[in-house]
């Protein structure tokens, strides 16, 4: 698969996002409905599950503070009450995904941000305009 995160391309990826060593999203076509899913885990700011994202639908939200919107080829977590953005995928193609916005944690509690011109992990740098070949693996950002 390729992944346009911020503005960074990752090409021949496997399905899956890695965020600091760990599965964090990932991506499989629906044969039933045709459609590109996601799946993926939300976490606090302690590292703690909060939710859990399966054919993009959510099975688990602990404290009920998420909503999932979903209207073909994009799908979107919000935080509920404020509708604030937490995730937006935009599917391209079966093996073509966009990532242009992200509010997250990661497994280690620290803040993940995607903007259209970068991804953050904590108060590292920022990257912006990487195009990396995966072959094979998954996309790994730390």
């Amino acid at each position: 698969m390729d992944f346009d995160i911020g503005s960074n391309h990752y090409r021949n990826a496997s399905n899956s996002i890695e965020i600091e060593g760990m599965p964090h999203l990932s991506f499989e076509h629906n044969r039933r409905y045709n459609e590109m899913t996601l799946r993926g885990f939300l976490y606090d700011t302690k590292g703690n599950l909060v939710g859990k994202i399966v054919e993009s639908s959510l099975a688990l939200n602990i404290q009920g503070e998420f909503e999932m919107r979903s209207e073909q080829p994009v799908v979107k977590v919000v935080r509920r009450g404020t509708d604030e953005v937490l995730l937006e995928v935009k599917f391209l193609s079966k093996d073509h995904v966009q990532i242009h916005k992200a509010k997250l944690y990661s497994i280690k509690g620290r803040p993940f941000e995607v903007t259209p011109k970068h991804w953050k992990l904590g108060d590292d740098a920022p990257h912006s305009g990487e195009d990396m070949d995966c072959n094979g693996n998954a996309a790994s950002l730390k």
